[in-house]
């Protein structure tokens, strides 16, 4: 086990972003929800796609979590992480969803179009850095975990 600080810069910065997605889910969901009792209200025609905005829900919902999970792990073995591996998950775990956000409130153009300029680049980006840095701190947390139980036997 590391004698790091658990309340390094950058496990504050990993909660902080694990609060920010779980606001942005629950400011989702009541715009849904609202727009459900409201279907003829302005808010309701505002989402173009409701089933991207509802994907964006989730996900955003399941940043959150996998946030928060990753700096409950680095607080309970002491790790501070570095910081371009917090930066990966953090733009990862905000930009993923995203993109079925601005699909979801943006208006189509043409119905041929199945697929806006954007999203192919964002989405592989986005989708690139959350691998890296997902698959980085379940890497550091598992190592962690193992030597922690290799020392106790």
């Amino acid at each position: 086990m590391t004698t790091q600080n658990p309340e390094s810069t950058a496990n504050l910065i990993l909660l902080s972003f694990a609060g920010l997605c779980l606001l942005i889910a629950l400011t989702i969901a009541w715009v849904l929800g609202v727009s459900l009792f409201f279907p003829d209200s302005a808010l309701a025609a505002r989402l173009i796609e409701r089933d991207d905005i509802i994907r964006a829900h989730v996900d955003y919902l399941m940043m959150a979590q996998f946030l928060l999970i990753f700096f409950l792990g680095f607080r309970q073995y002491a790790i501070a992480p570095p910081l371009w591996l917090v930066a990966a998950c953090c733009f990862g775990a905000f930009f993923n969803p995203l993109a079925f956000l601005i699909r979801g409130l943006t208006p189509k153009v043409a119905e041929i179009v199945p697929v806006e300029p954007h999203f192919p680049l964002q989405a592989m980006l986005s989708f690139s850095l959350t691998t890296i840095g997902f698959l980085g701190a379940i890497v550091l947390i598992a190592r962690a975990a193992w030597k922690m139980h290799l020392g106790r036997h």
